[in-house]
């Protein structure tokens, strides 16, 4: 990953591809504004997520909305900071969004199957691939590890940037708009 642009790009400017700002806008979730959407969810400028040696980074280009994300600004039928927090997560905040189409913006040194530039639409479902299931032969989709990003996992697609894993990255067909994509 490298910075070498401006520390913040504004909504609806892309930075150079590859240009890995230090902060992003995103639309956040706070836990002392859990309620209605309208007032749960605020515009906030946050570092943006770290890439790990088995992560993509994506420019988000469309998000979806999903029902998920009313849940979560409800703080019900799950708490999802609170519930992230528990399980030793430092982020105050949600960053919702669990359907997006975008471009691979930056890939840790482990990742073989994307690359900067690609365009792709993200999966919501993530999982441990070193879970004891998946490794005797289960359906990743139905293993007990499997988490929804953007709703049980943080850095979803409501901001500039998010953070996936490399089998999330479905190529983008060149026939959809980003927006279909992301639908």
């Amino acid at each position: 990953m490298t910075t070498v642009g401006k520390r913040l790009y504004e909504i609806g400017e892309m930075p150079p591809l590859g240009d890995v700002p230090e902060l992003m806008h995103a639309s956040v979730i706070r836990r002392q504004r859990y309620g209605e959407p309208i007032d749960a969810f605020g515009m906030e400028e946050l570092p943006v997520p770290h890439v790990g040696d088995n992560d993509v980074l994506v420019y988000v280009m469309a998000a979806g909305v999903n029902y998920n994300n009313v849940w979560a600004a409800m703080g019900h039928p799950v708490d999802v900071i609170g519930r992230r927090m528990k399980g030793g997560a430092t982020e105050d905040f949600h960053i919702g969004g669990s359907d997006a189409s975008g471009i691979v913006w930056a890939v840790g040194k482990n990742v073989t199957q994307v690359k900067v530039g690609d365009e792709v639409v993200l999966s919501c479902c993530m999982w441990d691939p070193n879970a004891d299931d998946i490794r005797a032969g289960c359906d990743p989709t139905t293993s007990t590890s499997t988490r929804i990003w953007g709703y049980e996992v943080n850095y979803g697609s409501f901001a500039q940037f998010t953070r996936v894993a490399e089998y999330q990255c479905i190529p983008k067909p060149k026939h959809l708009t980003w927006e279909a994509a992301a639908a």
